[in-house]
């Protein structure tokens, strides 16, 4: 009467958050939870005067933020250093946000976007300030996330698997491995995936472009598996659910800022930090509106990378995956910073804490172990992994105290074209280069023998590289047809 009873596991997999901003202050009944009240953990002002000023942490962050702040390879590495470490979050998002003083054409450029935003009544942008890095949300913040940390599993430390960007940590969430690169390298990667290994009983439910879409082995011979949420709540609904669903947000471009909760889509109205909380809840109600489905499924809710905010957890040593080096040197002999992470399942009792050490390469690992026990691990770093369901604390029988959460849903916020950060810039640009892969590789059936699947060269469509570089999708234009019908293919069922 164990880990058997799993039939369905859901990963969502949000984006940009540490530990410590998210679920530092979160009002938690254990007494093994790492409250920030407890710990009262700080970071120099200055990493090189480690007796100067020191900013502790604070429960006042909110859903908007002044400017993104960096997670590159190099600034988490500079992030992650000092003595003691850790030290160095206040000084990366100060280089971020750039000098204090700006020069008369910045004041210029700052005005006329107040003067636009208030135009279309929509909130001005708030003045960056480096101290901000360390603002956590109060427990109010985060209404949905914090109330499923409470009433299931918290997972307390669970890492990323790379001190870097999105595309590297996703990726070990699929291969469990990066294929040598700590920062986004826009590209197609031919990485065996956990995908592969369940044969059919899988789906990736997404309602934007998804990153995912960067394995082209996964699509090159049908989109049988590639659906929208509205899909995912009716599987949920009629128990048609496989056995791994992968739910990737939608990361926002051009129209909206989606739901994925990233910084950059958070910059003047916080909607998609909201929206994202949206999310979590519509997933978890289906759930509990199917009892006998829920009874089988787990719902492990986490976010690629801690997206420059701090967290006093220094990274763990980990197995490196091959022995592919990223151009930086690095070798991926370390985990990246703390990320949240929640388990939900009316098989775990509530309150639980867990303190095992989990990094992305734990969910190939687990769903590998679960639905293909004959199949070998995809690289040295999942088979070194820690199986999350062999730590959970499974209950003999199905929690009859389940409620829904109420949430308001979200409507998509439509607007006009507008600046894409860097991460929704790459997506442009790989839609653009799936778009030119499809239309020159005809759709097969599936192979019956062990013919391998030729992926063609990376490819851009100068249309969506042009409005990649420009970092704007301007509606209507070429490039904003092209993403559109590919986001269509992908999620619309026959």
């Amino acid at each position: 009467m164990g880990r058997e009873r799993i039939t369905h596991v859901i990963v969502l997999m949000m984006e940009n958050r540490s530990f410590d901003h998210l679920l530092g202050y979160l009002k938690h009944d254990s007494p093994d939870y790492p409250r920030l009240t407890d710990i009262k953990p700080s970071c120099p002002e200055d990493p090189a005067k480690p007796d100067g000023r020191r900013v502790d942490t604070a429960p006042s962050a909110s859903a908007v933020l002044g400017t993104d702040p960096d997670h590159s390879h190099k600034s988490v590495m500079r992030q992650m250093a000092g003595t003691p470490p850790m030290s160095g979050f206040i000084e990366s998002y100060r280089e971020k946000i750039g000098p204090t003083k700006q020069p008369w054409w910045a004041i210029l450029l700052i005005s006329l976007k107040r003067v636009w935003n208030w135009l279309r009544r929509r909130p001005r942008p708030i003045i960056a300030k480096p101290d901000e890095i360390m603002r956590c949300f109060p427990d109010s913040g985060v209404p949905v996330l914090g109330t499923l940390a409470r009433q299931y599993a918290v997972m307390v430390n669970w890492h990323a698997s790379v001190p870097g960007e999105t595309w590297p940590n996703r990726q070990y969430a699929h291969a469990a491995t990066s294929h040598g690169t700590a920062n986004i390298e826009v590209n197609f990667y031919t990485d065996e995936t956990i995908f592969e290994r369940l044969g059919d009983a899988w789906a990736v439910y997404h309602d934007g472009v998804a990153q995912v879409w960067a394995y082209p082995k996964l699509w090159l011979e049908g989109l049988d598996h590639f659906h929208d949420t509205d899909r995912l709540i009716h599987d949920i609904e009629q128990g048609t659910l496989p056995s791994y669903a992968f739910v990737e947000p939608n990361h926002g471009y051009g129209r909206g800022e989606g739901n994925s909760q990233h910084p950059g889509n958070n910059l003047v109205s916080g909607a998609s930090f909201r929206a994202g909380e949206a999310l979590m809840a519509r997933i978890y109600n289906a759930l509990v509106a199917n009892p006998a489905v829920f009874a089988q499924t787990l719902l492990l809710i986490t976010y690629d990378e801690h997206g420059g905010f701090f967290d006093h957890v220094p990274p763990v040593p980990v197995v490196p995956p091959d022995k592919l080096r990223d151009k930086s040197g690095f070798d991926f002999s370390i985990s990246g910073i703390r990320v949240p992470a929640v388990a939900v399942s009316p098989l775990i009792p509530a309150g639980t804490v867990d303190r095992t050490f989990y990094e992305h390469a734990t969910i190939p690992a687990m769903v590998r172990r679960q639905f293909a026990p004959h199949q070998a691990p995809l690289t040295h770093r999942d088979a070194a992994a820690n199986d999350l369901l062999d730590h959970l604390p499974l209950l003999a029988e199905a929690r009859t105290d389940i409620r829904p959460i109420a949430f308001a849903p979200t409507a998509p916020e439509e607007g006009t074209g507008h600046p894409l950060n860097e991460f929704q810039a790459t997506l442009v640009d790989l839609a653009g280069a799936v778009d030119v892969a499809r239309r020159r590789v005809e759709p097969r059936a599936r192979r019956a023998g062990p013919e391998p699947v030729v992926v063609p060269p990376f490819e851009p469509n100068p249309a969506t590289r042009a409005a990649a570089e420009a970092r704007v999708l301007e509606p209507g234009s070429n490039a904003e047809q092209i993403v559109s019908a590919m986001v269509a293919d992908f999620t619309s069922d026959p």
